[in-house]
């Protein structure tokens, strides 16, 4: 196809498997560091909490750097298609995951500046903890309701042009 005529289903097709397997190695990492989070430090013995936020750093910066490229290419494929083909306009799950883009950009840069600015352990970790949460909402709505509706759309991409 000449590269004046791209468009969002023509990007959404060519990249779908790759977008997926990203998505799905994401969604992978982000489970292993919620795991991680539900570390307890015998009963709040405090003075783990920084040993424990040293080892869960460099994982999250490095998830969060990966997903924030992942984003970067669903919001130039996916959304698009998202927003026409499932129902909701303004108040649909392509809306309702921009929003959530921003608020979990939002959170991260606030636990950045807390590790940064020499707040405690638990305080940075709690930080940590919110962007985690609000991240695994970003991949529920994707997968309950952005992955099927890209599914059916590739099945019947594939059978038209069989």
């Amino acid at each position: 196809m000449p590269n004046a005529v791209k468009s969002p289903l023509y990007e959404l097709y060519m990249r779908y498997d790759q977008w997926k397997e990203e998505h799905d190695a994401l969604y992978g990492r982000l489970l292993e560091l919620c795991k991680l989070m539900r570390w307890n430090p015998g009963n709040f013995d405090y003075p783990f909490w920084g040993t424990h936020h040293r080892s869960v750093h460099d994982k999250f910066v490095s998830f969060m750097t990966d997903w924030q490229a992942h984003l970067a290419q669903e919001k130039q494929i996916i959304y698009p298609i998202a927003r026409s083909a499932i129902c909701g306009g303004r108040i649909g799950p392509a809306a309702v995951l921009e929003q959530e883009d921003a608020i979990a950009g939002q959170f991260y840069e606030a636990y950045l500046s807390a590790v940064r600015g020499g707040e405690p352990p638990e305080d940075c970790l709690s930080r940590l903890l919110q962007v985690l949460m609000i991240i695994a909402e970003h991949f529920r709505v994707e997968n309950e309701t952005v992955v099927p509706a890209a599914e059916r759309l590739m099945d019947e991409i594939e059978y038209i042009g069989s």
